[in-house]
């Protein structure tokens, strides 16, 4: 039996309208986008570490990395991002998308699903949801990127063929 997502408390649904799909932003995610870029990063330090130090083989890694993974998350406030991101709320309906953070005052933000075109997963750790006439918007660190896409591609084509016909 499938769970029916609760709601946040700052989301209300009009009458007519019906939950698709209710996401939050998953930590797996975040730290797996960490590691990637940390690890990038660390190939561009390590030739430099190696250079101008006393560094070499097997121990330039181990520090390349280190430095790669803080260089990366404090230098780009990629820390804070987290934090900043946890408490998003994405909700997919049969009218619209809504995103909500639970930690910032603002009212929900809402996009009706004739101002969206497609969406598709994004590097590892995010969807790229494409807007009309042009623009994008991204929902990073959602689990499973691929499910999501396909969910928003359903929901939108589906409004937009109840659209057609009214």
């Amino acid at each position: 039996m499938s769970q029916i997502p609760k709601l946040p408390d700052d989301i209300r649904l009009h009458p007519d309208e019906h939950l698709i799909a209710l996401w939050r932003p998953a930590l797996s995610v975040f730290l797996r986008k960490l590691a990637f870029v940390s690890i990038l990063t660390a190939a561009c330090v390590n030739p430099i570490l190696v250079s101008f130090t006393e560094f070499r083989g097997l121990l330039a890694w181990p520090i390349s990395l280190l430095l790669g993974a803080v260089f990366y998350a404090f230098v780009f406030d990629d820390v804070f991002e987290w934090r900043q991101r946890r408490d998003d709320h994405w909700v997919l309906t049969n009218w619209r998308i809504l995103f909500v953070n639970l930690s910032d005052e603002a009212e929900p933000a809402t996009m009706s699903l004739a101002d969206c075109d497609t969406a598709k997963s994004w590097m590892w750790w995010s969807v790229r949801l494409r807007l009309q006439p042009h623009g994008a918007m991204m929902m990073p660190y959602l689990r499973d990127r691929r499910d999501v896409a396909q969910k928003i591609n359903a929901a939108v084509t589906a409004y937009k063929a109840s659209e057609a016909k009214t």
